[in-house]
């Protein structure tokens, strides 16, 4: 059976591979390198809700009070005070920098709350 025209090159008739890179996708040729480009942006590139995440943790951990404060921005005196408070804002901003502050805090077992509602997750 032979393969659709669609995936052959129409320079040199090679096999086209599908790719996505960064904010483009497209096909390239394996044989010749010709390809189609396009641009895709990831959804959580688009979203412009300002999101605030909030957290609770043991400030006798010092992987906590060392995420907190890499995450907030300030030393490990201030982020250890803000732990023993209970829960506090911690970070303000867009999707795509709340996942990255999202992930480092649960990856040391930090409960967060993100709000509004953060469907990335």
């Amino acid at each position: 059976m032979s393969k659709p025209n669609f995936m052959l090159c129409e320079r040199c008739g090679g096999d086209l591979k599908i790719f996505k890179e960064a904010s483009a996708q497209g096909v390239r040729c394996a044989d010749c390198g010709w390809s189609v480009v396009t641009t895709h942006i990831e959804e959580i590139k688009l979203d412009e809700v300002e999101y605030s995440v909030s957290c609770v943790g043991d400030y006798k951990s010092e992987a906590h009070v060392r995420v907190v404060s890499d995450v907030a921005g300030c030393n490990f005196l201030v982020s250890r005070k803000k732990l023993q408070s209970g829960s506090f804002l911690v970070f303000v901003g867009q999707a795509e920098e709340v996942l990255r502050v999202r992930n480092a805090l649960v990856s040391v077992g930090i409960e967060c709350n993100i709000s509004p509602d953060f469907k990335w997750v």
